[in-house]
């Protein structure tokens, strides 16, 4: 064997012992930088969480799980909490180590203000680390950078609901069927003006999918004479009592399906465009100058964790909310709600897609005419 050969194979053995050593020790470090993590935060003895409503069980279930820590939290309105952030930094007060909510406030907020802190850093658990233990095989944000805004959380929804006397489902499998000559002065919708996550999300929607897109819109809003309400309950009603076949943007529907009125809602399979996914609550940032770091470091990989995001799951069951987590049953969920990975999947809640400013102006154009 000559020496070349012979420094080759040495090279490579090497490299392979390297490997194999670095890859034993891994879970040991992490491990310890986990224990030492949780250390740390129960010497900080606090976190301090921002949230939207109806986290109470999840907040639960982190402080019998770390005792030691207090979850101090404060719940509200998304534009109400945002406006208290703002005030007490503008103030000097550091006070919210982490936010948890929609896509809304923390991108147009905290994201555009620079106040927030990229999360990925944060992540300790080897089961967080994993992307394959998340939807496509990766993480997803709702942030340009991609590194600030977390999506945990997904609500696969039509926002199309329909009077249950007047339209039989199994008729449409195609947002183009709704603009066919019958439907024509039959359909209402919430007015494309007004702000809403059900209306920004189903705008998105249509305006840039690829198989819809302008198009569409101009036919919708130009050509079927709709009639527009700004009272989401009045929508439902008009459809209740069959003032109208069809509904676009309805919100609250499946309050109005469980209360046994002859309203039903489009399934997220029913079309052949697939569907859109967004969160309505799932999304989680951590703000810059953070006053338990540590603590928040804890919070947030239990919350992303397994057992965290299963709480999460149970609690917003009703709403048909799915965790992103690919290893959390998803059982309890008609199958229709679930994510699948052959299916189209269109992800409203991309910064790319949140502007409907053209969508709108297609829309008012299309009116003129």
């Amino acid at each position: 064997m000559n020496y070349a050969k012979q420094l080759c194979i040495t090279a490579l053995w090497f490299t392979v012992a390297t490997t194999i050593c670095h890859g034993a020790d891994s879970p040991t470090k992490q491990t310890a930088s986990w224990d030492a993590a949780v250390k740390a935060g129960n010497a900080e003895g606090q976190v301090t969480v921002y949230a939207t409503s109806g986290f109470e069980p999840v907040f639960e279930s982190f402080q019998k799980r770390y005792p030691a820590i207090k979850l101090s939290a404060t719940t509200g309105r998304g534009n109400q909490l945002a406006q208290k952030v703002l005030t007490e930094r503008r103030a000097g007060k550091f006070i919210a180590d982490v936010y948890l909510g929609g896509i809304g406030t923390p991108y147009s907020q905290f994201y555009r203000g620079a106040i927030l802190d990229p999360i990925e850093p944060l992540f300790l658990l080897p089961e967080n680390l994993d992307r394959s233990k998340w939807f496509q095989g990766k993480y997803h944000y709702a942030d340009d950078d991609g590194k600030f805004i977390f999506v945990f959380e997904m609500a696969l929804r039509s926002d199309v609901v329909y009077s249950t006397q007047l339209v039989r489902p199994e008729e449409i499998g195609s947002y183009w069927n709704f603009v066919e000559p019958k439907w024509k002065g039959k359909i209402a919708a919430i007015d494309p003006h007004e702000t809403g996550v059900a209306t920004s999300s189903s705008l998105s929607f249509l305006y840039y999918h690829p198989e819809l897109g302008p198009e569409f819109l101009r036919k919708l809003f130009g050509q079927m004479d709709l009639t527009f309400s700004r009272d989401a309950r009045q929508l439902l009603d008009w459809v209740a009592v069959g003032k109208f076949a069809l509904a676009f943007f309805a919100s609250d529907a499946d309050i109005a399906v469980r209360q046994g009125l002859p309203i039903g809602r489009f399934l997220p399979t029913a079309f052949k465009e697939g569907v859109y996914g967004r969160p309505q609550r799932g999304t989680v940032a951590i703000f810059q100058k953070a006053p338990h770091p540590n603590a928040a470091q804890v919070f947030i990989n239990w919350l992303l964790s397994r057992d965290g995001q299963s709480v999460f799951q149970k609690a917003f069951a009703e709403d048909f909310s799915l965790s992103v987590r690919e290893d959390v049953s998803k059982d309890h969920l008609p199958s229709a709600y679930r994510l699948n990975k052959g299916s189209k999947f269109f992800p409203a809640y991309k910064p790319e897609y949140i502007d409907t400013k053209a969508a709108i102006k297609v829309i008012d154009d299309a009116q003129k005419r």
